[in-house]
């Protein structure tokens, strides 16, 4: 190393030219470090070792060549500030949701063109940034706190629409904090794409205009009210069954003797059902993740509350902490697909069902203040049922749409 580590130590590696990222030169003293700045190098790769440095607070990779991050990123429990701006990032971890302290997330001049879903759980998280990406599809809510978190995602010129709900909270009646944001353009050029996309029909100085929108990736199931179509059974399970998780991860989070009570969550004869039902199946599971440390099958008469036992920075629960711990009888895609949760949920307000895969769609012009105009853009709306969005559409101007393959 280029000087003696003490604890506490902040390395500044800045214009060092390193081709690697410089973890041999910690000499076994990882958890000395607090703070690393590695900008303007030549690192691709961050290394699965990165979790070795356990008491990490700052990580800053800007102007490198990254392409992925690994998912030991996760393991940084104490990382409060990561800037991974101006690499090749094509996608974040899904695991990112286990980073609890992360407070600044700098993730602009990247090829993002997604965003998982469980970044919502980082509860302490003030300032996200996706600034200058490849974005065409914002969540429903991106971040856990609408109101204690500044969210740009500018410049991403793919980007046709947002949620009604993140308008709804974020932007309504807001000033933001840009002049001109470089997306949401109604009438701009089109990205060509051979995926599915919305086709709205806009009505602009007495004359009819087409916008084209791209779908949302994994939504299977895309419906307007001018169909009605039931949502499949295997839909309407994961709904209940999600709805059915996050009322315990909340009761495991506020209620402190909860603890003492999984035994009875267990013997909902649902549950035991769909545990005795899964058995019988012969689906890959994951490797096992039907056992527990000691070989032993994990079912619902022995299964016990582990999570208890693990090294926590909050007493904050997860969906995740819950399906992991209390679930792993079901296969391993459906295990994933419920830790993450769902694309949305129902924007009808005495609704809000969760919606993974099948889903009605309506949109609406909504206006975004910049800091010397306004801007009309189009504004998205899910609902996990036909009567759900003829509700939510009593009163406003909604746009006819149909779908373009």
């Amino acid at each position: 190393m280029d000087q003696d580590i003490t604890p506490a130590i902040v390395l500044h590696w800045n214009y060092r030219g390193f081709t690697e990222f410089p973890l041999h030169r910690l000499n076994g003293e990882e958890s000395e470090i607090t703070d690393i700045y590695l900008k303007e190098n030549l690192i691709s790769r961050v290394p699965n070792e990165i979790c070795k440095l356990r008491n990490l607070e700052s990580l800053y990779l800007s102007g490198n060549d990254i392409t992925e991050l690994p998912i030991q990123i996760s393991e940084l429990q104490y990382l409060k500030c990561l800037d991974i701006s101006g690499n090749r990032l094509r996608a974040l971890p899904d695991e990112i949701g286990d980073m609890k302290c992360l407070k600044f997330l700098i993730l602009d001049e990247n090829e993002l063109t997604t965003l998982p879903l469980r970044l919502n759980e980082l509860r302490f998280l003030r300032y996200l940034s996706v600034c200058d990406n490849k974005l065409q599809w914002l969540p429903q809510r991106p971040v856990f706190n609408y109101h204690h978190c500044e969210f740009r995602f500018w410049r991403n010129t793919r980007l046709r629409s947002i949620p009604y709900t993140l308008w709804y909270h974020m932007f309504r009646d807001q000033q933001t904090r840009s002049l001109n944001i470089g997306c949401l353009n109604i009438l701009s050029h089109q990205h060509t794409s051979k995926i599915a996309k919305f086709r709205l029909k806009l009505y602009k100085f007495s004359s009819e205009c087409e916008v084209e929108l791209s779908c949302l990736p994994y939504q299977n199931i895309m419906l307007n009210t001018d169909k009605f179509s039931p949502p499949s059974l295997y839909e309407i399970t994961k709904r209940q069954l999600y709805n059915m998780v996050c009322e315990a991860a909340k009761r495991q989070t506020y209620d402190t003797d909860y603890k003492y009570q999984w035994e009875n969550f267990h013997c909902n004869n649902r549950l035991k059902n769909l545990q005795d039902t899964f058995s019988d199946i012969n689906i890959d599971k994951g490797e096992n993740n039907n056992k527990d440390e000691n070989g032993n099958s994990d079912t619902l008469s022995n299964v016990t509350h582990k999570i208890n036992n693990k090294t926590r920075i909050n007493s904050d629960y997860t969906p995740k902490d819950i399906i992991e711990e209390h679930f792993k009888y079901l296969p391993s895609f459906i295990r994933k697909e419920l830790s993450n949760g769902p694309l949305s949920r129902c924007e009808y307000v005495e609704c809000r069902r969760p919606v993974f895969d099948y889903a009605y769609f309506e949109f609406c012009l909504g206006k975004l203040i910049l800091i010397d105009n306004v801007e009309n853009i189009i504004l998205s709306a899910t609902f996990c049922s036909k009567s759900c969005s003829d509700k939510w559409k009593i009163g406003r101007d909604v746009i006819p749409w149909t779908i373009k393959c």
